[in-house]
């Protein structure tokens, strides 16, 4: 007799399953600071700037600038930190901010208010009077060991959150930006304007801002009884 034949068993293939999309997630799955504590934190910035410069000590100045151009329009830590002095478009019938390489390799136009207009034409002219290059590829944050990284920015917001008593794990710079998205859509309620600042490529992701936020409730149920 033969030797039995062998029986080879070919793996069955599973069916793929394909991932379902997650879900927008509502405004509690983001940590951001209220209205009040971003005020707080930009005085508190404001007030050390104002002193180290009367001590001609330009660290303040510096990062008082940082925290004011992040908080007045939303921008990524790594945008903040690329940002050049050629970006910054202040002229005549201009307020607005270029980012040349957003996330996904993307260049956007962010706009800006008047107060942070003015305040990077002083930062700009203050540049300047110290020797420092204002064309358009010198960097906008210079340290004494060169432009700034994203680490550099995100150790001086730590710095001053936790001076505050603010910080906690996950709540740094990323949540002056939701702090930032959520602030600009109680405005006017207006998604799409959040969107194109924000430089989402889909409205899905910023639609977690259109949730009602603790401080909306907090309003409605002042003296409810």
């Amino acid at each position: 007799m033969g030797e039995p034949a062998v029986v080879v068993q070919l793996p069955v293939k599973r069916p793929v399953r394909k991932r379902r999309k997650k879900p927008p997630q509502n405004i509690d799955g983001i940590k951001y600071f209220t209205e009040n504590q971003i005020k707080l934190i930009r005085k508190t910035v404001r007030d050390k700037a104002n002193l180290d410069h009367a001590k001609a000590n330009v660290t303040g100045i510096r990062e008082w600038m940082a925290i004011d151009l992040i908080t007045s329009t939303g921008l990524r830590v790594a945008e903040a930190s690329d940002l050049c002095c050629g970006d910054i478009r202040c002229g005549y019938g201009q307020s607005e901010i270029y980012v040349r390489d957003g996330k996904g390799g993307k260049a956007r136009t962010v706009q800006i208010p008047a107060s942070l207009k003015k305040h990077l034409s002083h930062f700009l002219k203050w540049k300047e009077e110290r020797g420092e290059g204002v064309s358009y590829d010198d960097h906008l944050f210079i340290g004494q060991r060169g432009p700034w990284t994203t680490q550099a920015v995100q150790q001086l917001v730590k710095k001053h959150l936790k001076v505050l008593g603010l910080y906690e794990s996950g709540k740094s710079v990323h949540a002056l930006r939701h702090s930032y998205a959520v602030q600009l859509y109680r405005q006017k309620r207006d998604l799409r304007a959040v969107q194109k600042q924000l430089g989402h490529a889909s409205i899905q992701t910023t639609q977690i801002y259109a949730d009602v936020t603790s401080e909306d409730i907090q309003d409605q149920i002042k003296g409810i009884w």
